[in-house]
């Protein structure tokens, strides 16, 4: 039995998992961000686009979207939720201010939706690989289960590959909401972690 994870940009992976990144991230520069009394970071990425730093003291509170960006950022709040969802959540238990969230320009409008004030700074973009994407579509058509960590990997595998037959593991509700769209059926990790992804697989695969 054999598990695929598929990602955008490299990262540790699971013992027993086979990670494939299909694409790379490209920093944005000359980027302006402006004040707030909340700064949302969306991906560790972030930290290596911008200089967190210099810009933290301007903001009541840094809030991060999970524990992987709170690695990299450090000195953050994390939400009992890892995902944009959480986000909001955390925010709206919170007293009101005004939201600057700093994320790549792939990201979803779940913080725009949900909260009143929040303004998004694209600090990154997102490429993908053709010939990368190519060869994740391969191992998945050959695994038993596949974890999605994005909906832009989602969207992007999905074209290529019969999911149907798969056990697919959606990292959190965002993906899951792209892969419902898709029409294919899945299920969503405990928590939007690669790790509690792989552990759901595993489960999955008994």
């Amino acid at each position: 039995m054999s598990i695929v994870i598929i990602r955008i940009k490299e990262g540790p992976c699971p013992e027993g998992a086979q990670c494939i990144s299909v694409g790379s991230i490209s920093p944005r520069a000359n980027i302006s961000i402006p004040e707030g009394d909340y700064l949302v970071v969306m991906s560790p990425a972030v930290a290596r686009a911008v200089d967190l730093e210099a810009i933290r003291g301007r903001f009541r509170c840094v809030i991060c979207v999970g524990p992987a960006t709170a690695s990299a950022v450090g000195g953050c709040v994390v939400p009992r939720e890892y995902s944009s969802y959480g986000v909001a959540r955390l925010i709206g238990e919170l007293a009101p201010g005004k939201v600057v969230v700093l994320r790549s320009s792939a990201g979803n409008d779940v913080l725009r939706r949900l909260l009143p004030d929040v303004v998004e700074v694209s600090v990154y973009d997102t490429y993908i690989d053709g010939e990368k994407l190519r060869q994740a579509a391969e191992a998945v058509a050959r695994s038993s289960a596949v974890v999605l960590t994005s909906a832009t990997v989602a969207e992007s595998i999905a074209r290529l590959v019969d999911l149907s037959g798969k056990k697919v593991v959606a990292i959190g509700p965002v993906t899951s909401a792209r892969l419902k769209s898709l029409g294919v059926p899945h299920v969503v990790a405990a928590e939007s972690t690669i790790e509690s992804a792989f552990k759901t697989a595993m489960e999955l695969l008994g």
